[in-house]
């Protein structure tokens, strides 16, 4: 199959998964018909919607990693780069949730979410690798700039990442408990939260 037919059908399945909160309703045929393809060409590569929808989850992982390589390669300050890279997690979260759902493994509809688990789950180490060494390139800016102290432990600067996305996800998923606060004025706690518990 050409790549332009696999991403067309990749796009096509992420667009239903992105409008559907029960993912057992969506069919092969649905996938086909999104795709402007027919159902047999869906079959010709892929042998069920779980492998279409695990792989097109690997593709759109590969794309946030692509994107996050070029943002580093821009030349921009940490701060900024920083403040970019959580202005796409908070994108990423409010227009993928329910594929947010399926990588956290939400109990609902267990069937189809351990189908495509176990397409997924593979690739997930060369993916999560992949992503931490770009994350090490970022935190290692954020020293050459004197933002934080020099040489911090992994632990500690993934504690510190982690707690950055967890505020753009609280935020993001309760807003009316956070009525006070606007998007910027998060990201930018968000930072500091980075700084501050690696200062």
């Amino acid at each position: 199959m050409s790549r332009d037919k696999k991403v067309l059908i990749y796009e096509a399945a992420l667009s239903l998964v992105y409008e559907n909160n029960d993912l057992s309703a969506i069919k092969v045929a649905d996938i086909a018909r999104r795709a402007n393809i027919g159902k047999g060409t869906v079959y010709e590569y892929f042998q069920s919607k779980e492998q279409v929808i695990g792989e097109a989850l690997i593709y759109r992982i590969q794309q946030g990693l692509q994107r996050f390589a070029r943002l580093l390669d821009e030349g921009l300050s940490f701060k900024e780069t920083y403040l970019a890279f959580l202005r796409h997690y908070k994108a990423m979260i409010s227009k993928n949730w329910h594929i947010y759902n399926l990588m956290t493994m939400n109990p609902a509809h267990v069937a189809v979410h351990a189908a495509v688990h176990a397409v997924i789950y593979p690739r997930l180490r060369q993916l999560k690798d992949q992503y931490f060494q770009l994350m090490e390139r970022l935190v290692a800016r954020s020293v050459e700039e004197g933002i934080i102290k020099p040489d911090p432990d992994r632990f500690d600067w993934q504690t510190a990442v982690l707690s950055s996305i967890t505020g753009i996800f609280l935020h993001q998923q309760f807003p009316a408990d956070f009525p006070h606060l606007g998007d910027e004025e998060v990201l930018e706690k968000a930072y500091s939260v980075y700084v501050k518990l690696l200062s």
